[in-house]
C-alpha cells in the first residue's frame, strides 16, 4: 500500500515538474482555486499537513507569485491565503494534469474494482484509527494518564 502511494506521488511530482511544482504545492494552489481563500490552519487541516509545513509551502508559492496573503476581513489578526491571477491560471493546468493522470492510473481497473478498493481502504483506515485509540486506552489504564506522544 505504501509503495503504491509512493509510486502515485512520484507520478504526480513528475507530471507537475512541467509547471515547476510538486504535488504538495499543486494541491495547495488547486485547493484554494476550488474552495476560495482560507487561513493557513484551515489549509493545513484540509491538506493533512502540519501548520509549519503549510506555512513553508505558502512562502514558496508566494515567492513565485502564485498565492498571496491578505488580511481576513472578519478577523484582523488572521491572514487568508488566496491565489493570484497567475495562481488561478496555473490551477487550470493543475486540474488538467490531475484528470489526465487519474485516467492513466485507472487503466485496466473497472469502476466496480475502484469502488471495492475505496471500501477496503476506508475499512483499513477505520481499523488503524481504532488501533491507535486502543493503544491510548491501554496506556491510560497502565499509567493512569493518557499518552500524549510527548517525550
Amino acid at each position: 500500500m505504501m509503495s503504491t502511494a509512493r509510486d502515485i506521488r512520484a507520478a504526480y511530482d513528475h507530471c507537475f515538474e512541467a509547471l515547476n511544482l510538486n504535488l504538495s504545492q499543486a494541491s495547495l494552489v488547486g485547493y484554494i482555486a476550488e474552495n476560495g481563500p482560507m487561513n493557513q490552519t484551515q489549509l493545513a487541516a484540509a491538506l493533512v499537513l502540519g501548520r509549519a509545513a503549510t506555512g513553508s509551502l505558502v512562502d514558496q508559492l508566494e515567492k513565485r507569485g502564485l498565492v498571496r496573503r491578505v488580511p481576513d476581513p472578519d478577523d484582523r489578526r488572521v491572514w487568508l491565503v488566496e491565489n493570484t491571477a497567475d495562481g488561478a491560471d496555473i490551477a487550470v493546468e493543475i486540474v488538467s494534469i490531475d484528470v489526465q493522470l487519474r485516467k492513466r492510473v485507472r487503466v485496466g481497473i473497472t469502476h466496480e474494482e475502484r469502488q471495492q478498493l475505496a471500501d477496503l481502504l476506508l475499512r483499513m483506515s477505520a481499523n488503524a484509527v481504532a488501533a491507535v485509540e486502543e493503544t491510548k486506552t491501554r496506556s491510560t489504564k497502565i499509567t493512569g494518564t493518557p499518552e500524549t506522544g510527548d517525550k
